[in-house]
């Protein structure tokens, strides 16, 4: 009977041990963003994604960057500066961030 409880408080340690671990990031947070007037802290996005791909096509001075990944192929937005140094056929590595604004106001 002893030899029962002692196995069951190791299966519980072992148990909430691992739930420790499960709970902490694998990756360190990234460093803070610096906001722009008008945008919220990241904080409030519902969803976070991050992903790698490759730069398929790159039109720096109209701010487009093509980029294919394994979730698809997306078609990006930045400013013509941001561009100047990436190049077709480099890797990137994406994260978007999904912010829910309510509903759009009415106009009249």
């Amino acid at each position: 009977m002893k030899l029962s409880a002692t196995i069951a408080g190791t299966v519980a340690s072992v148990l909430l041990a691992g739930l420790a671990v499960a709970q902490n990031p694998a990756t360190p947070p990234a460093a803070p963003v610096p906001l722009t007037v008008g945008q919220s802290p990241p904080y409030t996005t519902m969803a976070r994604h991050t992903m790698t791909g490759e730069v398929t096509r790159v039109s720096p001075e109209k701010g487009r960057l093509f980029v294919k990944t394994p979730e698809g192929r997306m078609l990006l937005h930045f400013p013509s500066s941001a561009l100047q140094n990436v190049k077709k056929g480099d890797s990137v590595t994406v994260e978007l961030a999904l912010k829910d604004n309510g509903p759009t106001p009415k106009t009249k």
